[in-house]
């Protein structure tokens, strides 16, 4: 973020991780605490009001929550099977550093 007050393009650039959040209190707690990449909670709450006095960004969170509350709907009861579970968690849970030098 340039200042601090967020832009609109900065708003629209962190949509799926600050609704990510909305939905995920684990989300937010580790980027809270700097486990994973994203907009800290002071950085939401900003993102969040500039989006209540913004028609674009108002628009687009608003979108995108109604295309997940549709996919939750139709999908909302359907299991991935045990091993891909396993694979997925695994694969998102693992670190990887990379040494550019």
């Amino acid at each position: 973020m340039n200042g601090p007050a967020p832009t609109c393009r900065e708003v629209l650039e962190q949509i799926y991780a600050l609704i990510d959040c909305e939905e995920c209190d684990r989300r937010g707690a580790l980027i809270d605490g700097g486990d994973i990449d994203g907009p800290d909670a002071r950085l939401r709450a900003l993102m969040l009001a500039h989006a209540a006095s913004c028609a674009q960004c108002s628009d687009a969170l608003e979108a995108e929550r109604h295309v997940r509350a549709l996919l939750r709907r139709c999908y909302g009861t359907a299991q991935a099977p045990a091993a891909l579970r396993a694979r997925v968690t695994a694969s998102i849970t693992r670190i990887s550093v990379a040494y550019r030098g």
